[in-house]
């Protein structure tokens, strides 16, 4: 952003000293001519410009609305009500309230890989392969701080990237006992 700011101020200043050149050496009517072309490239610079932002005003809206279909689809799996029937088998078992689909999920997954940020993408791969491969508490805790880091990454990607919050802060909402890993979770 700051060297695109910079290089339309190099243009603009560039266009000033060929104006005044122009009217200095030139006279009134090339000069006339020049501040129309530099009218035009003004214009399409600026248009340039808006659509740019226009472009990621709508990134940013489907990267919130990814992140919020996460929130919605771990608070389905971590809220799902405890069944006291057992599961159907076969090919007529259906997702029931509080699970989610596989389809859904990798729907979900690849949608992620192409809007979200480079950090948000790192940081599902990491905590995906950690819930993968780790056992055992020590292994439960590295999962957990996976998870933090990829909402506070999500939070950052949607407008605080200066956020002061720590992974114990993110968590702090979904884990009752937040405070025996604190010393774990944060180590600085």
């Amino acid at each position: 952003m700051k060297r695109t700011i910079l290089t339309g101020v190099v243009v603009v200043a560039i266009l000033l000293v060929a104006i005044w050149s122009f009217v200095h050496f030139g006279g009134l009517q090339t000069s006339l001519l020049w501040t129309g072309l530099v009218g035009a490239a003004a214009w399409a610079v600026r248009s340039s410009v808006e659509q740019k932002r226009e472009y990621q005003r709508l990134l940013a809206e489907k990267k919130r609305n990814q992140y919020l279909e996460f929130l919605d689809i771990m608070n389905r799996y971590f809220g799902a009500p405890q069944k006291l029937d057992p599961q159907p088998t076969g090919a007529s078992a259906q997702p029931t309230h509080g699970e989610v689909s596989p389809e859904d999920f990798r729907k979900w997954i690849l949608h992620l890989t192409l809007i979200g940020s480079d950090d948000v993408v790192r940081a599902w791969n990491a905590t995906r392969l950690q819930a993968l491969t780790e056992q055992g508490r020590e292994g439960g805790v590295t999962v957990m701080r996976g998870w933090g880091r990829l909402l506070l990454a999500m939070r950052k990607d949607c407008g605080h990237p200066d956020t002061q919050l720590k992974v114990t802060d993110i968590l702090v909402s979904f884990v009752n006992d937040i405070e025996q890993h604190r010393s774990i979770l944060d180590p600085d």
